[in-house]
């Protein structure tokens, strides 16, 4: 019956010219005075506008009449309003409409369009497919295109000529990539690498420009005093091969007071990766003090005034791929005592390592001064040697080979070439096609499927190619194949093989591990509280965190958090500061993160009790007190992120207050809240907002301090065009003007020109240029009314309507997990979704778990 009754009505939709009965009437009444053909306010006329829903621009101009009404934004508070009856009338009739036109669509087509994967899910499943975690080749793949704000949505996705060739040079990297690693022959061994040997961190003592006068910013050390000797050796190139003492080897180091910046990169060049691979890295170093130069340049280090260190300081290691493409391995905390510190990583071949004691300054010489600088000194970190040991055998190391050739036996000749000894070569090619296929199709393999390949296979043996190229040629062609780049999804319910792609690249942006596939296979998908569980693994697993850094990536724009660099001039205190947008970014991550594990309401996005912070976080934020007493019961170290609960006044709290996306809806230079307010509406609240007019001019802050964004702001309103937005942008924004370019908190602009300086060295070494100027307004008042005096009070109002900021995450997960926003059909599903989610306060796991286990979920 009810099949019935929706064909009926679908039937009556497509012979539809009109809207509903009385729908006209009611339009006519309260709307055409303004959507008429001489009006056309918002550019919207009303009786020009046909009622095609088959039409998706006419679809969504009709949903957004139907949204602006339910939401009681129009007709406009000055004109008369239709009483309940009418608009229960109007909402009921569109609504009806709108749900029967766009679920006729989807039971054609589906919810979401047929797409690809994306470059970095292209990078992801080949290394697990492969069994080779060290492969990078989303950077030879062009870029990916965005919808609703993610690279997830087949509508952005194109797939071109030159997206397949890039395909294939991707795959054939790969596969030759992981044959060279497997049958490289290079055996795990450890060696150590001595500062004193390397010629990129000695030769600084010498011919650095830090180092052409009196002062010196690289130090060469024993034990925790200065080499003297070796300081006043003309005979430089013997310096680090002082002596076969073991003892004295152990003690002799490499000293730097500033960070790596030119002229002043440092690395352990004497090593290279001999091969791809799992490495473990080990560095011994420790913190020293190095004196003055004297009483009157108290802030230049000398060579020869060196003793224990006073301070802790993090040290980063980056693998180096020349020329200079630095890749950020992880970091470590270092004390005045001698300590060894591990990282367990994978390298590419060549690559080096690159430390960076990433706290200190980074200064252009030879006008400077250091900032942490102390009338008697100041603080540095001394590198005694590296440790590598690797490439270390894994498991499945040979998973990729296994994959490809099975037990046959492998043999490398010559540099790049392999030989591949066959039984049987058309059965064994057959063979091992099938198991390639099965694992990369992600579902067993069709007839036609190993039909087209095996006639490839079968065209190459015939014109001389050897089985192994022969092979190696058509696992290129599958990597390449429409059924391996897209995700194969049929409208409809989706079998238990889609379900575990769409389960597996919603959570691990990749394939599906083994025991997805397994239960997948055993028919372990079939209940939703089997996809439930599933779901569960997949976020309790490592894997997990590859969801976390795309999706956070995109929802937040967090990939773009290096996009814009700190004014020098306006802050230099932040400008070079890579340790701080680092941690930044790491911080919303860990944040992230434990939202999930902990199954945290969603109104933590908004306001939380809580942060993830280390050391230079908890600084930047002033908690250094509360990051000291939790860091002590803890026992880490200052690089380590810690779960620091915030006193009860502070602002910060929630990812609006978050440094990172501080900085990414800021440009170095300036605040605008108009750009933080669209942001606060479109990621938090849900509620978009149209472009401005191109013929609209942006506001441009001033920096010279005569007048404030906020004046700006209130003579741009002066247009009524303008108003009808901004007096829904510009209040959140204003909320956030309490925050700088990279989230530190202020009180009074930065202004440059006429005035007081403010005193102060920043990290690039040069003293401050800036003065204070006028004072920081950051009240508001909200369309509805409310008023707020800060982003406290703010926070508040935004909580008053949980559901809300919920309903706004779910249907963000929605569009990266399925690649389609929620429909209008779809909305009595999210609001049911919801429903199940509410006596938790919408925790953030439930959310995800109830997604997808929703029919939204698991059809296409």
């Amino acid at each position: 019956m009810r099949r019935f009754l929706f064909l009926l009505l679908v039937s009556c939709l497509r012979s539809q010219a009109a809207p509903p009965a009385g729908i006209p009437e009611i339009l006519e009444n309260r709307c055409t005075d303004c959507h008429d053909a001489e009006t056309k306010k918002g550019n919207l006329d009303l009786t020009a506008l046909p009622f095609d829903l088959e039409d998706p621009k006419t679809f969504a101009k009709w949903v957004k009449v139907h949204d602006r009404v339910l939401e009681h934004e129009m007709p406009p508070k000055n004109k008369d309003q239709p009483d309940a009856a009418e608009r229960e009338k109007l909402l009921g009739g569109l609504s009806t409409a709108l749900a029967a036109a766009d679920a006729l669509k989807i039971r054609t087509a589906g919810r979401s369009t047929w797409r690809r994967m994306n470059r970095y899910e292209y990078e992801n499943t080949l290394r697990d497919l492969l069994g080779a975690p060290w492969l990078q080749v989303k950077d030879m793949l062009p870029e990916d295109g965005e919808s609703q704000r993610f690279n997830k949505v087949g509508d952005a996705l194109d797939v071109s000529h030159v997206q397949i060739s890039r395909y294939l040079s991707a795959a054939e990297y790969a596969l030759n990539e992981v044959l060279q690693r497997s049958a490289s022959g290079v055996p795990s061994k450890v060696k150590r690498y001595y500062a004193r040997e390397q010629t990129s961190l000695w030769r600084r003592s010498r011919f650095s420009e830090f180092n052409r006068s009196v002062e010196r910013a690289t130090f060469l050390i024993v034990g925790n005093e200065a080499d003297i000797p070796a300081l006043t050796d003309d005979d430089a190139v013997t310096v680090g091969l002082r002596t076969n003492d073991p003892v004295r080897r152990e003690q002799e180091s490499v000293g730097v007071v500033a960070s790596s910046y030119e002229p002043l990169d440092i690395s352990f060049n004497g090593f290279s990766a001999p091969a791809s691979g799992r490495y473990k890295l080990r560095v011994k170093a420790k913190s020293f003090w190095a004196g003055p130069l004297d009483d009157k340049k108290w802030w230049k280090p000398v060579q020869d005034k060196v003793s224990a260190g006073r301070t802790e300081e993090p040290v980063s290691l980056y693998s180096e791929k020349r020329p200079r493409l630095l890749r950020k391995l992880g970091t470590f905390s270092v004390t005045p005592e001698e300590s060894v510190s591990e990282l367990d990583t994978y390298l590419v071949k060549t690559e080096t390592i690159r430390p960076d004691a990433v706290r200190l300054f980074r200064s252009r010489p030879p006008a400077f001064k250091n900032p942490l600088a102390e009338k008697d000194g100041q603080p540095g970190v001394a590198f005694h040697w590296l440790e590598v040991e690797g490439p270390l055998p894994e498991p499945g190391l040979d998973a990729g080979v296994r994959l490809m050739f099975g037990n046959l036996p492998v043999k490398k000749q010559g540099r790049n070439n392999w030989t591949v000894t066959p039984r049987n070569p058309e059965a064994d090619a057959a063979a091992l096609l099938h198991g390639f296929l099965t694992r990369a199709y992600r579902r067993p393999p069709s007839d036609d499927d190993m039909l087209r390949f095996m006639n490839l296979a079968r065209t190459a043996l015939s014109s001389g190619a050897s089985f192994g190229e022969t092979m190696l040629t058509v696992y290129s062609a599958v990597l390449c194949s429409p059924e391996f780049v897209t995700l194969e999804e049929k409208p409809g319910a989706l079998d238990a093989p889609a379900v575990a792609a769409r389960l597996s690249y919603f959570l691990h942006n990749s394939e599906p591990p083994a025991f997805l596939r397994a239960a997948a296979a055993e028919g372990g998908l079939g209940k939703p509280e089997q996809v439930r569980a599933m779901a569960d693994r997949l976020l309790d697993d490592r894997g997990s965190e590859r969801f976390t850094a795309a999706f956070l990536d995109y929802w937040l724009d967090l990939r773009k958090v290096n996009a814009t660099s700190p004014d020098a001039l306006l802050y230099p205190d932040y400008y070079l500061d890579d340790y701080l947008v680092e941690s930044s970014a790491d911080e919303t991550r860990a944040f992230f993160t434990e939202l999930i594990k902990k199954d945290l309401p969603a109104a933590n996005l908004v306001d939380s009790r809580f942060v993830m912070v280390n050391e230079r976080l908890a600084r930047h934020y002033g908690l250094e007190k509360p990051y000291q007493d939790t860091r002590a019961a803890a026992k880490a170290g200052t690089s380590d992120f810690l779960k620091v609960t915030l006193p009860a006044d502070s602002p910060r709290g929630g990812l609006m207050t978050q440094a990172s996306v501080l900085k990414v809806t800021a440009n170095g230079t300036t605040t605008s809240p108009v750009l933080r307010g669209v942001w606060i509406l479109e990621r938090l609240v849900g509620k978009p907002v149209p472009p401005p007019p191109a013929s609209v001019p942006a506001v441009e802050p001033d920096t010279r301090g005569a007048t404030t964004i906020r004046e700006q702001l209130d003579k741009h309103r002066s247009q009524e065009s303008c108003n009808t937005c901004h007096v829904k942008i510009d209040p959140a924004g204003f909320a956030l003007e309490s925050f700088d370019v990279l989230g530190g908190w202020r009180d009074k602009y930065r202004a440059l020109g006429e005035g007081t300086r403010t005193v102060g060295i920043g990290k690039n070494g040069q003293a401050f240029d800036f003065h204070d100027g006028p004072a920081v307004d950051c009240s508001g008042v909200l369309p509805d009314g409310r008023a707020f005096k800060d982003i406290r009070e703010l926070k508040k109002l935004m909580l008053s309507d949980e559901r809300q900021v919920a309903r706004n995450l779910l249907q963000q997960l929605l569009v990266y997990s399925t690649g389609s926003p929620a429909r209008f059909s779809d909305r009595p599903e999210v609001e049911r979704i919801l429903d199940r989610c509410e006596a938790g306060r919408f925790g953030v796991r439930t959310l995800i778990r109830e997604l997808v286990s929703s029919h939204l979920f698991l059809h296409k």
